[in-house]
């Protein structure tokens, strides 16, 4: 809002009721047609600027029926803006092992929950490998794996099983190193 819609806001009602409270000389008596009906002059400046203060009102009065809300003439408008902080999320640099394992990640959840129901079917499903749940405090998240293999061919292989017999499981489990 403008400083000059927020001033129109405060001293034109000001205004009117100064204009309101003023008596004639008619209506005080000292008049020489007692009981007549008052007419008011309003200067053309005042008359603008109570034509503009109508159209702003008329506009909030739209923009308050729109957003679910009322409006008078005595009350402002306002919204809610809200600011969301810039992630803090810092990206963990990839540190490889010197001489690493290899293992088919299956899932990287953010709660517990999820994270042992996986595990607990991987177990089931593969119950002569190992199945490893690990927790990266990093970005807090627990990463669920199946195997432990020494060379990239091997997990690839089970990776390509898994899909082949679960396609609807596992169809975005990949290949991930780990320390041996």
């Amino acid at each position: 809002m403008s400083k000059v819609t927020a001033l129109l806001l405060v001293f034109v009602p000001l205004l009117i009721a100064a204009l309101e409270a003023c008596v004639s000389s008619e209506e005080a008596g000292t008049g020489s047609r007692a009981g007549a009906p008052v007419t008011s002059q309003i200067s053309p400046d005042s008359a603008r600027m109570l034509a503009r203060l109508d159209s702003l009102n008329r506009a909030d009065s739209l923009r308050a029926r729109r957003g679910g809300f009322t409006s008078r003439q005595d009350t402002v408008v306002a919204s809610i803006v809200r600011r969301t902080r810039r992630s803090s999320l810092k990206i963990k640099p990839i540190e490889r092992p010197a001489n690493p394992a290899y293992t088919v990640q299956i899932g990287a959840f953010a709660r517990t929950k999820y994270a042992l129901q996986a595990q607990r079917l991987a177990k089931e499903r593969f119950a002569d490998l190992p199945i490893f749940n690990y927790y990266e405090p990093f970005d807090k998240l627990y990463r669920v794996r199946v195997g432990k293999f020494d060379t990239r061919a091997q997990a690839d292989s089970l990776r390509k099983a898994m899909l082949g017999q679960y396609p609807q499981d596992y169809p975005d489990c990949w290949i991930n190193y780990i320390a041996k």
